[in-house]
């Protein structure tokens, strides 16, 4: 009987284990913890750089985003750097690419700002130019009509 108490108890041992590997696999595999991990990988480059501390990393695996005809597997929104590829090891070797990109994008973000200003102000002018026109064609078709 204490043989078969031992056989039971090891083998209930053994599947406790099983179980619990199959947990730690789940949690490994899991969207949250991959997530976590690259939220891990972007706060130490912040700290190694003193930079970027308002960009954060979104992993949206399998997500099918084009741009210019190719599929993304990595882009920057703003201060969001999103990561589609599923690979969670492409996802990491892609997170170093999109906080190198965020900042550059912060050093040209100024030049982005003055041109767009120039744009608005070029149309703005454009625009006035255009109704000035369009009302003397309007009166000339106008009084063209009277006589």
């Amino acid at each position: 009987m204490a043989n078969g108490g031992e056989v039971a108890s090891t083998g209930a041992k053994e599947a406790h284990a099983r179980q619990k590997g199959n947990l730690n696999r789940k949690k490994f595999n899991s969207q949250d913890y991959i997530q976590s991990i690259l939220t891990d990988g972007l706060e130490r480059m912040k700290r190694r750089l003193g930079l970027g501390y308002k960009v954060r990393i979104e992993w949206h695996p399998g997500a099918v985003k084009f741009r210019d005809g190719k599929q993304l597997e990595e882009e920057v929104v703003g201060d969001t750097i999103l990561i589609y590829a599923e690979d969670p090891s492409r996802a990491s070797e892609l997170l170093a690419h999109g906080f190198a990109e965020w900042l550059l994008n912060q050093h040209t973000k100024k030049y982005r700002l003055l041109i767009n200003k120039l744009i608005e102000v070029f149309e703005q002018i454009q625009y006035e130019e255009k109704e000035k026109i369009v009302d003397a064609i309007a009166t000339l078709m106008n009084s063209y009509g009277e006589h």
